[in-house]
């Protein structure tokens, strides 16, 4: 990856002498977030190890991060929470647009558990194998062993979602994932007769705490 284009870079030390590195780096397989470390040695670096990671699962990465600080936080490890319940019920859900918040408050008031994108597929790689895009749907509900995709974007947005649903499933056909578009979510909400109130949708629950990442009704 001699050619690479340094987007981002993170340095902090974990001993006297060794730095770790993160960094975003463009190349011509794509985007990778390359960790490293190396010994600092008078006016020389010597890496001591280095891995590369497609960009593109960065999702499962941020998933590994969360697991470490649960089994820390658990372990007395972390200033902030006692354990690892204190650390679950503090967190909470940073939802990628309103209606998929609002699509986990209806989940949650018919009494339906989700799980919010807890797995990232690849859905295409380069000529060396690496991981080039993945895909990683909204919900998952485990009573019903479904994926759940909401679209209700912009068109363009629309049709590149699309494209990642239909290589998932030429990757993944004994998968099953529904795609919900603008209409069938409103659909959905005029099913369950749930009104748009000054641009947010609200079920007819006093439920009103923020959702966890998973939901066991």
């Amino acid at each position: 990856m001699s050619s690479d284009v340094q987007l981002f870079e993170k340095r902090f030390a974990i001993g006297a002498n060794t730095e770790a590195t993160i960094s975003l780096l463009e190349s011509k397989q794509g985007l990778f977030i390359q960790l490293q470390t190396q010994k600092n040695s008078g006016t020389d670096a010597v890496t001591e190890a280095r891995t590369a990671i497609p960009a593109a699962l960065l999702p499962e990465m941020k998933r590994a991060i969360s697991e470490v600080e649960r089994i820390l936080s658990d372990r007395g490890e972390l200033d902030d929470y006692d354990d690892a319940q204190a650390y679950q019920q503090n967190r909470t859900i940073a939802f990628a647009n309103e209606s998929e918040q609002e699509f986990a408050r209806i989940l949650d008031f018919y009494k339906i558990r989700w799980e919010y994108e807890p797995t990232t597929f690849p859905i295409t790689w380069d000529d060396e194998g690496f991981v080039r895009e993945s895909f990683t749907p909204d919900f998952y509900l485990p009573d019903y062993g479904m994926f759940i995709e909401l679209t209700t974007m912009k068109q363009a947005l629309v049709t590149k979602k699309n494209r990642k649903v239909r290589l998932f499933g030429e990757h993944y056909p004994d998968i099953p994932v529904k795609l919900f578009y603008g209409k069938d979510y409103k659909a959905l909400l005029a099913k369950f007769g749930i009104k748009s109130q000054s641009g947010s949708l609200e079920p007819k629950s006093s439920d009103t705490q923020p959702p966890s990442r998973h939901r066991d009704s």
